[in-house]
């Protein structure tokens, strides 16, 4: 068996990197449901839900970029990585421009060290969460950079002008490489996602036919009353959700309308309320939940709320969905604890007749706008499609009424 030489082993290495890069770029695009191997992947080497508070940043894209849309910083790694593993494989390929290839190699790699440098920071200091996929691609430069040295060390001319010479020697290629990266990194990561999913071709439609039908519907009159809000109170756009925590397209719904809310700062509020799909607390329902898991959680989102931590364990409600972790009385308590909740008034709050009284207001009120699934969105007390909303639509929607504003 033939021997890797030290250049193929750090194309080996890149590629990872790259490929890598690729998951995270599906990971932005299709948040928590784009990628299960993405998923499973950062779960498996960071905290759980790090990915997802990373992705879902305000500085983890370059957004709204006309014509392209938004443009995710791993997008850049996967072409960087891509190009890096292209110099390597044209070292091995052209042994008389070896030395230039490799050069050149080491100085871009410098450069995405410091890079990844400031992302390092900006995870740890603003962020306050590092993504595990991120982080093995920052190891990997680490790696590359030390490769590429010894590679280097005993090379007499070490100068710029040697290595950017090979952009002359390359011509056209080098460019051609770096934009069919980027592109393929743009394309193969949005197609995972739903609105390039219902294609560029057939999507146009389907979004005016639902902004369509969204005009003509009739308004109805929902009580907000005692449920969950976050977002501005004074935002001109309501959302209300009714969900379950328990299900999956309920889970999906949050991810995207917290990208809502990143994006519509001051616009946009939503309201949580809670239908649970068991019958152990919701009188619409037919079949109990075992343990009354939705009704545990259900309670679990209200009193959290009340010592205004909402946000954090409604996240960590719909994380454990997605962990297969049962709600349960042990879970929820463990999960407040983590959140840092005070547990007295949270044991307390759990069996009260508050809570009780307050999913009952809400179911309700799901009956009154005739809810029979969930999740089921109003937006200005006008209801759209039941099930997880098309992100391409809603954002449609908002930006429509943002000009009636």
């Amino acid at each position: 068996m033939k021997k890797l030489s030290p250049s193929s082993i750090l194309a080996v290495i890149s590629g990872i990197a790259a490929f890598i890069s690729f998951l995270l770029i599906r990971k932005y695009f299709g948040g928590e449901t784009a990628d299960g191997l993405a998923q499973s992947l950062c779960d498996a080497v960071s905290e759980s839900g790090s990915c997802s508070k990373v992705s879902e940043s305000s500085i983890s894209a370059i957004r709204n970029v006309p014509w392209l849309g938004d443009l995710p910083i791993a997008l850049f790694g996967f072409t960087f990585y891509g190009f890096v593993t292209y110099l390597f494989i044209r070292s091995e390929k052209s042994p008389e421009n070896k030395e230039g290839y490799l050069l050149l190699s080491f100085y871009v790699l410098l450069i995405a060290l410091v890079i990844d440098l400031g992302l390092f920071s900006a995870s740890v200091f603003y962020i306050d969460a590092i993504c595990g996929l991120c982080a093995v691609t920052w190891i990997s430069t680490l790696i590359l950079v030390a490769g590429t040295f010894f590679q280097i060390k005993d090379y007499k001319d070490k100068s710029l002008k040697k290595a950017f010479g090979i952009f002359q020697l390359e011509g056209l290629n080098t460019y051609i490489v770096v934009l069919l990266f980027l592109a393929a990194g743009q394309i193969g990561g949005k197609s995972f996602h739903d609105s390039l999913v219902d294609g560029e071709h057939t999507g146009v439609a389907q979004i005016q036919k639902q902004l369509s039908d969204y005009e003509k519907a009739q308004p109805v009159s929902i009580d907000l009353q005692g449920s969950s809000i976050q977002g501005d109170p004074n935002a001109p756009i309501t959302i209300v959700k009714f969900a379950d925590f328990n299900c999956g397209h309920c889970m999906d719904t949050s991810h995207i309308l917290k990208r809502v809310l990143r994006d519509y700062p001051g616009l946009v509020k939503i309201v949580y309320k809670n239908f649970p799909l068991d019958a152990n607390c919701n009188r619409l329902v037919q079949s109990p939940r075992p343990d009354a898991s939705s009704c545990v959680a259900a309670s679990a989102a209200i009193c959290a709320d009340k010592q205004n931590k909402f946000p954090a364990v409604y996240e960590g409600l719909y994380r454990n969905t997605e962990n297969r972790i049962a709600h349960s009385p042990a879970s929820v308590l463990s999960l407040a604890q983590q959140e840092g909740l005070d547990m007295n008034q949270f044991r307390a709050c759990l069996s009260s007749p508050a809570v009780r009284n307050q999913i009952n207001k809400e179911v309700d009120d799901a009956e009154k706008v005739e809810i029979h699934s969930t999740p089921s969105l109003f937006i200005n007390n006008k209801p759209i499609q039941s099930g997880t909303p098309k992100e391409a639509f809603l954002r449609a929607l908002i930006e429509s009424l943002i000009k009636k504003v």
